[in-house]
């Protein structure tokens, strides 16, 4: 099978040719390797000199440990044109960032640096402020649903997927149900490359609890975590409550920790790329809330896996916040995160988002079920703002959710 070019793929190439080190970053498990393997063999083609080697190796993490420049017992140093390094799991050395400063300043007009590394714990813990005009960081999410229409050759389906709430594309009525069969599926296990590419889904629940059972402790583990059992009833306390507001109190109290204790869960969980925040909107409103951000997770997925819950969409009771989950990731691919905000009173007014303070979006299973009556404070306090809804069981004049 042909490997799937990931929409980040042209725009990390193009920084390749710049002087900077390029960094790639991303959860555990979603093809930053595969994307490395790539560009290295894009720059066999155009005939560039370029090595790859992963940190795994200790013989080589050994090495540069010592010593960044011992490098150059890995590589040869005799090329008169620039040599491409390709280094996996660039975070499992003791400096990453001296090793960084240290062969970017000394080196830079010999060496291209191209680095993944599994956790932005480790980014932000060891890779400090000396790194400053020397990085840029790409992030790879788990396959986004239009990658994931690709990798089953839904080449067709994909054109009209992903472009926007703004998008003005009639989708042919042809498509509509499998677009739906295929969101269902999406909606439940996610985008981590091997379990889309999975056909059976016992398979799929397979990798899904390996990633939670492996790599999501390993994730504890490495960011110092001893009370294993403490952090997965956390993570599953959690998942609970995808989509809600983080109330740090509660969230000690039901799990009988700390506040400190939940604070650095938090952390973790936000730094290795499975939870992100959402921050509230308001104007000197008092009766807005303006603290607590709320938060979701970056794949549905891993999120169903937490709970052991794959059962089908239809049957779920859950699927309201399935789909709000699903809105967010997808809104990601076309704002900023200061751009993606959320509106409630103390009276639980509430928009699911508001998007760069121009467009307020309600997002819903089915939009049968929208109450236009209940958003009249909003639409009276922000004329200004267009309210629009989004659904996976459209009817007209709403957004099929797909299209975000």
């Amino acid at each position: 099978m042909e490997i799937l070019k990931r929409n980040i793929f042209n725009e990390v190439k193009a920084h390749i040719f710049q002087e900077e080190v390029t960094i790639l970053t991303g959860a555990r498990q979603v093809g930053k390797t595969t994307l490395l393997k790539s560009l290295k063999n894009s720059l066999n083609i155009e005939g560039y000199i370029n090595y790859y080697f992963t940190l795994e190796r200790y013989d080589i993490k050994t090495l540069l440990d010592q010593n960044p420049e011992n490098l150059f017992l890995i590589i040869p140093n005799s090329s008169t044109k620039k040599i491409y390094v390709f280094i996996d799991e660039i975070q499992y050395l003791k400096n990453p960032t001296n090793f960084l400063k240290l062969i970017f300043d000394e080196y830079k007009e010999k060496i291209k640096l191209i680095v993944t590394g599994s956790s932005a714990f480790y980014i932000d813990r060891k890779f400090k402020d000396s790194l400053v005009g020397r990085k840029r960081i790409f992030h790879l999410s788990p396959f986004s649903f239009k990658e994931t229409l690709l990798s089953k050759g839904h080449t067709e389906l994909s054109q009209y997927v992903e472009n926007g709430i703004n998008s003005q594309t009639e989708i042919p009525i042809m498509y509509i149900n499998i677009l739906k069969k295929e969101i269902e599926e999406y909606l439940v296990y996610g985008g981590y490359p091997k379990v889309v590419l999975s056909e059976d889904y016992n398979e799929k629940q397979i990798v899904l609890s390996e990633l939670v059972n492996s790599f999501l402790k390993k994730d504890a583990l490495e960011s110092n975590i001893r009370k294993e059992t403490e952090f997965m009833h956390f993570v599953e306390v959690l998942a609970d409550r995808t989509g809600n507001k983080i109330n740090r109190n509660e969230l000690a109290n039901i799990c009988n920790i700390s506040d400190e204790t939940v604070q650095n869960f938090l952390y973790i969980l936000n730094k290795s790329f499975h939870i992100s925040y959402v921050r509230p909107f308001w104007k000197s409103k008092t009766s807005e809330l303006r603290k607590m951000p709320k938060f979701y997770f970056q794949d549905n997925g891993l999120r169903n896996a937490i709970l052991n819950d794959f059962t089908p969409l239809v049957l779920r009771k859950d699927k309201g916040e399935l789909v709000e989950n699903l809105a967010y990731n997808l809104l990601r691919k076309h704002y900023a995160p200061d751009q993606i905000q959320y509106w409630n009173t103390r009276e639980q007014n509430e928009v699911d988002f508001i998007l760069n303070k121009e467009i307020a979006l309600e997002i819903k299973y089915s939009c049968s079920t929208i109450k236009k009556h209940k958003y009249k404070l909003f639409k009276q306090t922000y004329p200004e703002i267009l309210l629009k809804f989004a659904c996976v069981q459209n009817i007209s004049n709403q957004i099929p959710i797909w299209t975000i």
